[in-house]
Formats: structure tokens, sequence, C-alpha cells
């Protein structure tokens, strides 16, 4: 149970309004009463901690982040060894799923693997976790390399998960949880980024369901699958070249 002992009312308005959010139990505590033997991790802020007499403390300074406390908090709740799982279910939207040992933190869809990425090495650092696994769906080919060579170098152990043993899901968030929790082949290299005759034709195929009636050059379309720039500015190029 996650315990809000803080006198700061804009830190606690925050804390409580994403616990509330996200259906997480917590109970209100006072400097004046004793903390209940069910309470396992307290959150409070930087300037009180030296006031809070416990052992799992998370402390939230000037420029806290709610979302990131709450998040360390639930893993130093639930996790006796630092350990973070990281499930990734590649594709357009890109699902992505957060274990410390075998509970939930966190889960949610993202736009791009840049940005799960940057997810993944900020939150591993957050939490201060020396063993993390990250998880990625075998599903995406293009969009599953980048993102392994994005975390190649990293010190983490990447599995690539055959997404074919594991149940079907529309909501991306939750199959990528279904990848966090299978055993994958460990992949140790950086993956292949050169993009195939098939994956160049959908590129432009959805290029001109995006932009209703431009469809971008072949060149164009490998450089927006292996993630040299974005669809969008690609149509711009595509359109101005037209009209030149």
């Amino acid at each position: 149970m996650i315990g809000l002992l803080t006198s700061n009312f804009s830190l606690y308005h925050d804390l409580v309004n994403l616990l509330k959010k996200r259906n997480i139990p917590f109970v209100s505590l006072s400097f004046d009463e004793e903390i209940p033997p069910y309470v396992n991790v307290i959150i409070t802020s930087e300037e009180e901690k030296h006031k809070v007499d416990f052992d799992k403390i998370v402390a939230c300074d000037i420029d806290w982040n709610a979302e990131d406390a709450i998040d360390k908090a639930l893993f130093f709740s639930h996790c006796k060894n630092p350990k973070l799982i990281f499930g990734i279910d590649p594709g357009k939207k890109i699902g992505v799923a957060v274990y410390g040992q075998d509970t939930l933190i966190r889960r949610f869809a993202t736009n791009s693997p840049d940005e799960a990425v940057s997810f993944i090495k900020s939150f591993t650092h957050n939490m201060e976790a020396c063993d993390v696994v990250v998880r990625i769906g075998n599903g995406a080919r293009l969009i599953r390399n980048r993102i392994i060579n994005l975390l190649h170098g990293e010190n983490f152990r990447i599995e690539i998960v055959d997404e074919s043993a594991l149940p079907p899901h529309d909501d991306d968030a939750i199959a990528a949880s279904s990848i966090a929790m299978a055993e994958g082949r460990e992949i140790k290299g950086k993956m292949e980024l050169e993009p195939k005759e098939g994956e160049i034709k959908e590129m432009q195929r959805f290029s001109r369901i995006k932009s209703k009636n431009i469809t971008i050059s072949k060149e164009l379309a490998k450089r927006v699958l292996i993630g040299k720039m974005e669809l969008e500015e690609a149509i711009e190029m595509q359109r101005k070249k037209n009209q030149a």
C-alpha cells in the first residue's frame, strides 16, 4: 500500500488525482499519527523526507513528476529485487508495458521507436534498476529492429518474443503486457534495417492514404522506414517535387 505523507498541497493534489486515475490504492497519512503496518512505501516531498522515519521513501523535489513518483513507489512497494521487465509491441502504434518483477507498473502506447526507447532509458535511470530485460514482439520487422538498434549498447538483456504463441490483442498496451511476460530469444547484436520491396510499397500506399493523393518515391519511403524522416515530411517533399 502506498502512503501519502506531505503538507505540500500541490504535490498531494497531483498525486491523489493520478492515483485515482490509475486505480491504485493509497492512504493519506499525517505527521501526527503512526504509519500503519500495511503501508510499505511512502511518497513525500524532498523538504519533508527527514521527518519520515521509514525504510522505503520516494521524495519529490521542487520539479517533481507525480507520474514518475508513483511508478517508483509501485516499484519499491512490490519488488524486493530492483529488476525491470519491459514489453514492447512494435507497430504503427507501439505498445509499452513495464513490470517490476511480476507487478505491472505502467502500460501505454506511443507513436515512435525514439519515444519508446527514450522512455525505457529514462525510466530505468529513475528507478535505479541494474537488472533490465526488454522483450519485443517479432512483428513489424523494421520498427522492431530500429528499437533494438537504439537500445544497443545499454546494459539490458534484449529478447525477441514469438507473438504467434500469444493471445491476439487489439489494444497495443495489453499486447505489450503479454510480450513482457513471455520468454524470448536473446539478441546481442544490431539488426538489419534495409527495407524490403513489400515494405516500401506498403509505405507508399500509406502515404497515398495519409495525403489523400500523393505517392512518395521509393527513396523517400526508405528514409521513412528506417527512421531518417517522418512521413509528413516525406509527403511535403514529394508534393513540392510534383509541383516543380
